[in-house]
């Protein structure tokens, strides 16, 4: 059962709030992380927002991103802890390892697969975003938004709505953005910090992924590699190829694209994009993995060889079910 209006109950009561999201996040987690503890600060609450992986670099130019704190697990002790876009409590990564008993977990999520772990959940599938759900939250309580928590959340709708190209540009996010943009988020700001900020060696790193392209015969898949060897010679972590995939899936014709990462020996890390009603959440779930219909993610423990040839078997299985 989802409870909004528990949800917004507990925020206002509480006096104090920690806010966190998953591990190794992106825009949507850190925008509505960073956007959620900012309202809740000015409404009063003593808050800070966490995140037990380092933030990425695109994503420093947020309000606030600089005092997000990695504290694992958290040592105040928190009347409520706010988790955002976070499927299963697992993905925490120990933030909330030894919170108070009494202490209230509230759930804000959009993932069909969140296993609701909260005290109070309030889980929407249909939601483009956190940040979208935050919007909502605080509108409903009647937190301020001012020029920070818009631009944070304004971020949030951006990167999961993938600049809103993606079929999870609903009306409601739609109107959400604007709003925001109505309430001083700094759109020209992001965009440079976010998109007009890359080091050259980025840009090295994926002239050589963009290399190994390759195509299924029929070329409804396409996918590239990001070898531990090539990040070595760029001099970068996995955390600079995040919007590499974007390139993969913008190949005419191609219905999944694919980006295998190889994170260290024996770990792969692979991130599934698709086109229409094709779900690569259903396929990173083979592999113990997850995320939404036209965006997903999972890890495989064995050598990226092997890896790609398993994922790719199963990615063709789910296109012939397409047919």
């Amino acid at each position: 059962m989802s409870d909004f209006d528990g949800i917004v109950g507990a925020l206002k009561s509480a006096p104090s709030v920690a806010v966190l999201a998953h591990v190794r996040p992106e825009g949507d987690a850190i925008g509505a992380t960073l956007g959620a503890s900012h309202a809740l600060r000015e409404a009063g609450k003593i808050t800070a927002a966490y995140n037990a992986d380092p933030l990425p670099p695109g994503l420093a130019c947020l309000p606030g991103a600089a005092d997000l704190l990695r504290e694992v697990p958290i040592g105040r002790r928190y009347a409520c802890y706010l988790v955002l876009d976070t499927s299963d409590l697992a993905r925490t990564g120990g933030l909330l390892d030894g919170r108070p008993e009494n202490a209230v977990v509230l759930n804000v999520d959009h993932h069909a697969d969140n296993t609701r772990f909260g005290d109070v959940n309030w889980v929407e599938p249909g939601a483009s975003s956190a940040g979208e759900m935050v919007y909502r939250l605080l509108t409903r309580a009647g937190f301020p938004i001012g020029r920070a928590v818009a631009t944070n959340l304004y971020a949030a709708i951006l990167t999961d709505t993938g600049s809103f190209q993606h079929g999870n540009t609903s009306p409601e996010a739609l109107r959400a953005a604007a709003d925001l943009v109505a309430r001083g988020a700094a759109v020209e700001e992001l965009a440079a910090g976010m998109y007009g900020n890359h080091d050259p060696s980025e840009w090295h790193l994926l002239s050589e992924v963009l290399a190994s392209l390759s195509l299924s015969p029929d070329g409804r898949l396409a996918w590239v590699d990001v070898t531990a060897a090539a990040l070595q010679r760029a001099g970068l972590g996995l955390e600079a190829t995040e919007n590499f995939i974007d390139f993969v899936r913008s190949v005419g014709g191609v219905q999944i694209a694919m980006m295998f990462k190889e994170a260290s020996t024996g770990e792969v890390r692979v991130s599934f994009r698709s086109r229409g009603s094709l779900d690569v959440a259903r396929l990173a779930r083979q592999f113990g993995g997850g995320g939404h219909r036209n965006a997903a993610g999972c890890t495989l423990w064995e050598p990226l060889p092997a890896a790609r040839a398993r994922v790719l078997e199963a990615a063709q299985s789910l296109l012939i079910e397409d047919l």
